[in-house]
């Protein structure tokens, strides 16, 4: 199956783009709920020979809109498009701005699905809502199918489950925001994950025989509760000179996220400082790696000797190399 392609903007897309079957949504953590339907409009695009699409915004329609916090992302915007691209969809992710949502609904698909994407299939959600004020719904995109010459199918993301339980963004961000990842992963179908660029840091770790990574302090992905993790660390690896499109395992790693409580002079924001099994030769400064969450191991603890903190970072990796043994026995 080859890779989806990206188009950043409407003006990205091929001017000949062959017909297409699209699906809309925002798509955030691309859990199993998404893939179902993602797999519903793999399906019917394959059934009817057509191109499968994904249409997503940036940033999201509430925040434009109402000028409202919106909840955090589980998954940064490259991160999103990149795991449905990987499914082998094609991804449009246009700008939302107040003049966009300004469109009717029925200028808005017949600009930007039918003459744009091409689309001869439209998969839809049944409480879908588009256009100016939400005024088009899937009675409106029914209406518009036979009007314009397209094929409306319609699919349920309600209903998806896991062993954990009903499979929604908001479900899956209250586990990751709680720590607890393994429920997380189970709704998503993978293992959570952060990523950013090394930053240079104290360097305390290094001192005491287990240097980090460290990210700053606004990582692509919702970063879980404050505590101690067993996870994988990975190094991106570009393919293209413009887009880290190719992943490298690299190591079981163990990950601190928090404000370092031992130390007084520590950093006043939560950061994430990984440690990679056996990397003290390792340079990871200014390269952008991810790491995957597999299991919570503590909360985090203020100690009161650098000894102590000792001790327990050795007794973590242990933890972690059993966690990560485990987990792996189990796939």
């Amino acid at each position: 199956m080859s890779r989806g392609e990206l188009w950043a903007s409407a003006a990205d897309v091929p001017a000949s783009v062959e017909p297409s079957a699209v699906t809309i949504g925002n798509f955030d953590g691309v859990h199993l709920g998404h893939q179902a339907v993602l797999r519903q409009l793999q399906d019917a695009a394959a059934a009817r020979g057509l191109r499968p699409i994904a249409m997503t915004f940036n940033p999201h329609p509430r925040h434009v809109m109402t000028g409202s916090v919106v909840p955090p992302l589980i998954t940064g915007y490259a991160r999103r498009d990149d795991l449905i691209r990987d499914l082998g969809i094609s991804v449009l992710d246009l700008e939302f701005t107040r003049g966009f949502a300004q469109h009717s609904a029925e200028d808005f698909v017949r600009i930007f699905l039918v003459e744009l994407l091409n689309a001869k299939a439209v998969v839809i959600g049944r409480d879908s809502r588009f256009g100016r004020a939400n005024e088009g719904d899937l009675g409106t995109m029914q209406e518009l199918g036979e009007k314009l010459g397209f094929e409306v199918l319609v699919v349920d993301e309600l209903g998806i489950s896991a062993s954990c339980g009903r499979v929604s963004s908001s479900v899956i961000r209250a586990a990751i925001t709680s720590g607890d990842v393994g429920s997380a992963a189970g709704m998503l179908g993978r293992p959570h994950a952060v990523a950013d660029v090394i930053q240079h840091g104290f360097k305390r770790g290094r001192e005491l025989g287990f240097p980090t990574a460290n990210f700053s302090a606004r990582p692509d992905g919702l970063v879980p509760a404050d505590g101690v993790y067993a996870g994988l660390l990975s190094v991106e690896v570009p393919t293209r000179a413009d887009h880290p499109d190719a992943q490298m395992r690299l190591a079981p790693a163990t990950i601190s996220i928090g404000t370092n409580p031992t130390f007084e002079d520590g950093p006043l924001h939560t950061i994430v400082e990984t440690y990679v099994h056996g990397s003290h030769d390792l340079d990871l400064y200014d390269k952008r790696v991810r790491v995957d969450f597999i299991e919570r191991l503590r909360p985090t603890l203020a100690f009161s000797s650098i000894d102590e903190l000792v001790v327990q970072m050795r007794q973590d990796v242990e933890v972690t190399r059993r966690t990560l043994g485990e987990w792996t026995g189990a796939r």
